[in-house]
């Protein structure tokens, strides 16, 4: 599993956790290191990395933000969809291009816009499948649909530009 984790003190890091034997193998950022990790009470965890470090911590989550403490400190970490900070950095970056691209390698299966359509931020534009899950594409600013790049049936790479909007 593939997420961002943004922190107050650190901002965001990318963190990959793949189970292996009875524990597991975690990535944060460029560093890998082995841990197990076991519940032992309904907040309280147990974690032992591979250099025989162990902690006692406690963990509280309210949707997508945990609150951990150990040894005296406490670190709010908050998980992050990595498609959705992609849609997001997209929706900072689009500014006066007006390229909409795709995010992920796809199907392209409905085109919900024409050309010459007015959108709204927020308004779906089409039905990208991926991953055998249809993601809506939503437009990222107000504008005007002027190019349509995309068909149904078409099958897209990460980064391919589906339509312009000005």
């Amino acid at each position: 599993m593939r997420f961002l984790a943004r922190t107050e003190s650190l901002g965001e890091v990318e963190v990959e956790v793949l189970r292996h034997g009875a524990g597991y193998r975690v990535r944060i950022g460029e560093r890998w290191l082995e841990a197990d990790f076991v519940s032992v009470g309904p907040f309280v965890r147990s974690l032992r990395l591979d250099d025989g470090t162990q902690l006692s911590l406690t963990h509280h989550s309210n949707d997508n933000t945990h609150e951990i403490s150990f040894g005296g400190a406490t670190v709010t970490v908050g998980i992050i969809d990595p498609l959705a900070a992609k849609r997001r950095r997209r929706e900072d970056e689009i500014g006066s291009s007006g390229v909409v691209k795709a995010l992920m390698p796809g199907r392209v299966v409905r085109v919900l816009v024409a050309k010459g359509d007015s959108v709204n931020k927020g308004a779906g534009l089409l039905i990208l499948e991926a991953m055998k899950m249809e993601n809506e594409i939503t437009a990222p600013a107000d504008g005007t649909v002027d190019e349509l790049f995309v068909e149904p049936g078409q099958t897209v790479e990460a980064g391919a530009e589906l339509l312009h909007i000005s």
